[in-house]
């Protein structure tokens, strides 16, 4: 029966901690990689394609999730790992997308004040 590893509830979700964790390059790309991927992903797929040891990796995996930013789900011996989109965005809209979408997308989008994205025209 799948388990989900413990992780913060929604109004516990702190800025500053989600911004620590992102802050890291290497968690950076793994939230990045993941988030335009299929989800969920096995933790250990992600651990043979980074050049990481897998201790180092379990190590991102656990900042990420205590940040509140990652669910970890147990499934036998399978840790699968997604992101919590819903949550985060509930308490901090358009963070992930600001975030982790490419920088060229970004670049062209912005938020009107109703909060839909619009394209931006140079």
């Amino acid at each position: 029966m799948p388990r989900i590893v413990p992780q913060p509830t929604v109004d516990s979700l702190d800025l500053t901690t989600v911004l620590a964790a992102l802050a890291d390059p290497v968690r950076l790309s793994l939230m990045r990689a993941i988030y335009q991927g299929v989800e969920p992903i096995d933790c250990s797929v992600v651990a043979g394609a980074v050049d990481l040891t897998p201790a180092t990796v379990s190590h991102h995996w656990r900042v990420l999730r205590e940040a509140g930013l990652t669910t970890t789900t147990i499934v036998g011996r399978t840790r699968r790992i997604e992101i919590r989109r819903d949550d985060l965005e509930v308490r901090f809209p358009g963070l992930l997308d600001a975030i982790l979408l490419p920088t060229e997308i970004s670049a062209r989008t912005a938020a009107a004040p109703t909060g839909e994205v619009v394209e931006i025209s140079h």
